[in-house]
């Protein structure tokens, strides 16, 4: 049997190299699940813990545990105790498997003082804190002196060494022997000596975590060992507090457990405080909430490989079922001679098998390497040089690979079975039979899958609705596996229903010019019409499922990137935003805000003005003094600049204005008789106004050449606007939200704002988004703000000038470094600093946006591999199968260049219209199932909205595919019918 199993082997060479590509491809793909995931997860959370070591100024990797010791027991229970304190933190810490990077130990007594010298008062002793702390001379530079040595000297003086804060907080000094006693008891005393001063090595060490001046302000240190012994044995120092931290290597912490190891923390925690030891760990909080977001990172990138996996065992059950058609007469030929089912079987069985022991050891490596690829992966098929994925090989991937081999093994066994059952005068007698309708036919399956998946969307989207009205946004909620399931089988249904009607659309065009048809053409057009139930079919399909899956992924990708790009662009609304201090009449007040450098401002991140230091002082009037507005101009790299007022919480008020009034406590309290018959007055001035308003005041002119938008946001070109509100600089445009309250165009409205007088402004026109004000800002009642663009030069007549935002327009290609630099060489300093290219990247950073665009691209490469093999696969089989047809067509006297245009008609025909028809496919679906991604972001508030827009660029990758698998098919099919004796076939068409 393995000789026969070599032999067919060898005979089939390329289609079996073409099942093992399938098969690495397939564990491959299945094994970067487990290696991308837990990569992708350790990348989110050590972005995460720096992001909390930079805000808090905290080493996240800190396990820290202290413990206070009686000051009754004798020194030997002083070092029993230390010791079981020691061995249970260590215990603890070992039982969460945490990569360890620093054990260090401190102990202390609190309650010693210097008999020999009293502090600069005169009337009061020196008071200080002697400490031991383990490995201390791996982690401190001598700064003057000398380390100290362990042990007690030959006269008995026992060696220290302190910082220079300590020193002066103590007022000890080097090279000084002092006499040293326990305050409570002062019978007994020792000799110390501070034989140098030392500084931290590196400030960022772990080692002191917690902070050396700020922990160790008067204390001096001398030998762990030496103070817990020779020092403790003296009587004179006792033990009050002993300390054992971990510094852990998060950038090496396991993913795979992570719920556990939050399980563990909790429960030390309850066991800590039962033993009276103090617990702490900055960053088990974040553990807690990372342990959610990783649950959903995990979910969304297995559902992004639920198209692929299901393309795959497509492909290999097509793989399968065409290597079956070639063997189908040697199948039989076996039956006839005897063998029976399971034998011929168990030869398919071992083959396949074979492979899936090559597949177990290639796959597993194979998917390392690609996620290596994939971690530099900036966008759809983009990569950038950044750091790598921290990807190692684990024994889940080669589980993961097991388990895909034994899924595609059963796929590939599948067509098998029903081949096993023929023998050779049924296989004879079935190929002279007319071919019934496909199982799928009958039953309509096109139909059931394009309306199950239509239809199923349509449900989902009212659901959505009524979620995003109810104001659910959370994700984990909202992402449904079911998504991804119903855009392929969309794509499915549609391809299925493209082959069943493509025989007839055929047979109709060979029927309409079947006069004026060249031979070539009316052979070709006879063979895809007659072939309703043969390979041409099956190719068309497997064409329409790859490259609409390719256009598919695609768009999802280029609709997820540009989201992400979009939201940052019109947050920020330009290149960069700057706002500065202003001198005013109210300078102490204005003094309580330090400035900062140009890189601090831009690593703050938050945006505000400078009216924020005022808000009690909303009725007073201050004067400001405005900075030379030149200087913006000069700076580095900049083209335009411009002015950009803005104000929170000013109020609009109009007679035609009717707005909601806000709920109140005394709205809840029931009525009684007389509110209803109350007669009183309204001595209002029948204005009715909002106070939740954004104001934005811009120089228009400035403004078009600065700002960032996308003019699908409003129904007219953003210069319109600009245009109107330059020629008649009263008027306001309002956010859309006043139309409900009853404002129509050409109205008049009020505006005021602190100690300013009110004035009017004519409203020009309503619109749902401008750049840099979000509809979606919260106001103080829990509501969403309004917002209003005036005119700037209008409104600072009106009003008193108060601190503008600086907008600027950086050129093409400029160093945001070098603009943050001149901004400092030029002397100002920010309060605030956004750039929009740094929040782009942080953006693009983000490990869930990251994540996906890596398993799309990964996907759409194995989708395109597949389309190219799978392509090549079919025309390869059918030229050989076709050798007797061709020498039929010589001998009646087809020319050999007619032959070669038959293919290539036949090559348009069934390819061609594939690949258009599966690019129209693809873009259909995008359009119906890639909106749905919003859900996996918060889809209520999503400025601008999501939106599919597909990129030139994309179909331009997709197009470069295709055409290299064109261009390569002509190559191998000119060779391979080069190679055919056409002469043999000729002589055997005229027999």
């Amino acid at each position: 049997m393995f000789t026969l199993l070599f032999r067919k082997m060898r005979n089939t060479k390329w289609m079996v190299l073409c099942l093992l590509i399938g098969f690495v491809m397939a564990s491959a793909m299945m094994s970067t699940i487990p290696i991308y995931m837990n990569a992708s997860l350790q990348r989110m959370l050590v972005k995460d813990l720096e992001s909390f070591q930079t805000e808090y100024e905290i080493y996240p990797g800190a396990y820290n545990t202290s413990y206070g010791l009686k000051m009754d027991i004798s020194g030997s229970e002083q070092q029993k105790a230390v010791e079981n304190y020691n061995n249970k933190v260590e215990a603890k810490f070992k039982e969460l498997g945490l990569p360890e990077k620093l054990d260090k130990k401190y102990i202390s007594d609190e309650y010693l003082y210097v008999r020999s010298l009293a502090v600069s008062d005169g009337n009061s002793q020196a008071r200080f804190t002697l400490g031991g702390m383990t490995d201390i001379s791996d982690h401190i530079s001598i700064k003057q002196g000398r380390m100290f040595t362990a042990g007690k000297r030959s006269d008995g003086v026992y060696e220290c060494v302190a910082t220079e804060k300590a020193m002066k907080s103590t007022e000890l000094a080097i090279n000084t022997v002092y006499e040293i006693a326990d305050v409570f008891d002062d019978n007994k005393s020792i000799k110390i000596e501070i034989v140098g001063v030392f500084d931290v090595k590196d400030e960022n060490d772990a080692y002191w975590a917690e902070g050396l001046d700020s922990q160790y302000t008067a204390v001096v240190f001398t030998d762990y060992d030496t103070m817990l012994g020779d020092c403790v044995d003296t009587g004179v120092v006792n033990i009050t507090k002993a300390v054992h931290n971990y510094a852990v290597d998060y950038a090496s912490m396991n993913m795979t457990d992570l719920a556990s190891t939050n399980e563990m923390i909790a429960k030390q925690k309850t066991y800590f405080g039962e033993n009276s030891i103090g617990f702490s760990m900055p960053a088990s909080d974040i553990l807690k909430d990372y342990e959610s977001r990783s649950s959903q990172l995990q979910l969304v990138l297995w559902l992004l490989q639920i198209p692929v996996i299901l393309m795959i065992i497509f492909y290999l059950f097509m793989v399968s079922q065409l290597n079956v058609e070639q063997e189908r007469n040697e199948i039989a030929v076996f039956k006839s001679r005897g063998a029976s089912r399971l034998q011929i079987m168990g030869i398919y069985a071992l083959e396949s098998l074979v492979l899936g022991v090559l597949t177990v050891i290639i796959g597993p490596f194979a998917g390392l390497g690609l996620c290596k690829v994939l971690g530099a992966s900036n966008g759809f098929l983009e990569f950038v040089n950044r750091r790598s994925l921290p990807v190692h090989m684990t024994i889940e991937a080669v589980v993961y690979a097991a388990i895909a081999v034994a899924v595609f093994f059963v796929t590939t066994m599948i067509p098998i079975v029903p081949a096993t059952k023929t023998t050779i005068v049924e296989h004879k007698q079935s190929k002279a039979k007319k071919k019934k309708h496909a199982l799928w036919e009958k039953v309509c399956l096109d139909f059931i899958l394009v309306g199950g998946s239509v239809g199923w969307l349509y449900y989902y989207n009212k659901t959505q609705e009524k979620l995003v009205a109810e104001g659910v946004t959370d994700t984990t909620a909202t992402v449904n596996p079911i998504m991804f399931v119903a855009s392929t089988a969309f794509i499915l249904g549609l391809g299925l229903f493209l082959i069943r009607i493509y025989p007839y659309i055929i047979r109709l065009l060979a029927r309409i010019g079947r006069r004026v048809w060249s031979p070539a053409q009316y052979v070709s057009l006879t063979n895809i019409g007659r072939s309703s139930t043969g390979r041409e079919r099956f190719l068309m399909l497997f064409l329409v499922l790859t490259v609409s899956l390719g256009v598919f992924f695609a768009n999802t990708a280029r609709a997820l990137n540009r989201n992400a790009e979009e939201s940052v662009a019109y947050g920020v609304g330009c290149d960069a935003v700057l706002t500065e201090q202003w001198y005013s009449s109210k300078i102490e007040s204005a003094q309580q805000t330090t400035p900062q450098s140009a890189s601090q401002a831009a690593q703050s991140g938050t945006k505000q003005t400078s009216e924020e230091s005022d808000e009690e002082d909303t009725e007073t009037t201050i004067q400001y003094v405005e900075p030379v507005f030149e200087r913006f101009e000069k700076l580095a790299g900049v083209e335009n600049v411009t002015k950009v007022f803005r104000k929170d919480d000013v109020t609009i008020s109009s007679n035609k204005m009717n707005v909601p009034r806000q709920q109140t406590k005394s709205d809840d309290e029931e009525k009684t008789r007389d509110d209803f018959l109350d007669q009183s007055v309204d001595t209002s001035s029948g204005k009715s106004s909002t106070s939740n308003v954004q104001l934005m005041t811009i120089v228009p002119s400035d403004f078009s050449k600065v700002c960032k938008f996308e003019d699908r946001l409003l129904p007219v070109q953003l210069n319109n606007y600009l245009n109107a509100l330059a020629e008649y600089t009263p008027g306001v445009i309002l956010s859309s939200s006043f139309k409900s309250y009853g404002l129509e165009l050409g109205d008049t409205v009020e505006c005021k704002w602190g100690g300013n007088e009110p004035f009017e402004v004519t409203v020009l026109a309503f619109v749902d988004y401008w750049p840099g004000l979000s509809p979606y800002k919260e106001a103080k009642n829990g509501g969403y703000m309004d917002f209003a663009v005036m005119n700037y030069d209008y409104v600072n007549v009106q009003t008193s000038m108060e601190p503008y935002e600086v907008w600027f327009k950086l050129k093409d290609g400029a160093s945001v470094q070098e603009f943050y630099d001149s901004i400092d060489k030029a002397g100002i300093k920010p309060l605030t600093l956004e750039s929009a290219s740094q929040q782009t990247i942080e953006k693009k950073n983000d490990p869930m946006l990251q994540g996906m665009n890596g398993a799309l691209t990964l996907g759409f490469i194995i989708i395109m591999v597949m389309c190219i093999i799978g392509f090549l696969i079919y025309w390869i089989l059918s030229i050989k199968s076709r050798t007797l047809q061709f020498g039929i067509l010589r001998a009646m006297g087809m020319k050999f260049r007619e032959i070669i245009m038959m293919i290539v008609y036949e090559q348009l025909l069934v390819s061609g219209v594939a690949i258009f028809a599966a690019i129209f496919i693809g873009g259909i679906t995008s359009d119906l199932f890639v909106p749905l991604f919003q859900s996996i972001f918060d889809a209520s508030q999503s400025v601008p909205p999501f939106a599919v827009i597909p990129e030139r660029s994309d179909y331009l990758k997709l197009y470069a595919v295709i055409g290299v698998m064109l261009l390569t098919a002509f190559v191998v099919l000119g060779r391979l019918i080069k190679k055919i004796k056409i002469s043999q076939a000729l002589k055997l068409g005229e027999d």
